[in-house]
């Protein structure tokens, strides 16, 4: 369930129950990436370099968020700056696994209330993608 750590921040952790290493590559492989961050009718193209940042773009909605690994601890954490295209500011964004494979997402510096609940939103129909793609 998601709650907030700071004023502007939220926190989502999910039980995965799968194996952390092919949790770890969902999340930094860019084809496997693609297959699940998005919902499927948005064509998604994914950059990644764990050495230097990633790009998720769906150009057939014209959304795009990329940004810069700033700490990557694998297959334990995963910390990423977080820029919409179109905006000056980023947020950070920090992945943890548990070797139970729960995994938290961080997601702070948001301006306002209402960023951060609908980052909740978009956070929690991203994982539940995960879910499904982990499950099949």
């Amino acid at each position: 369930m998601p709650h907030t750590g700071g004023m502007n921040d939220l926190t989502i952790t999910r039980a995965l129950l799968d194996d952390p290493q092919r949790v770890w590559a969902a999340l930094t492989d860019p084809e496997q990436l693609a297959a699940w961050f998005w919902p499927p009718r948005f064509e998604t193209e994914v950059t990644l370099d764990l050495a230097r940042g990633y790009r998720i773009a769906s150009p057939t909605v014209g959304m795009a968020v990329s940004g810069d690994f700033t700490a990557v601890d694998a297959p334990h954490s995963l910390v990423e700056t977080w820029t919409w295209d179109g905006e000056d500011r980023s947020t950070l964004v920090t992945f943890t696994l548990s070797d139970s494979t729960g995994l938290t997402v961080t997601h702070e510096g948001f301006s306002t209330e209402e960023e951060v609940a609908s980052h909740i939103v978009g956070w929690n129909d991203c994982l539940d993608r995960l879910e499904t793609y982990l499950a099949s």
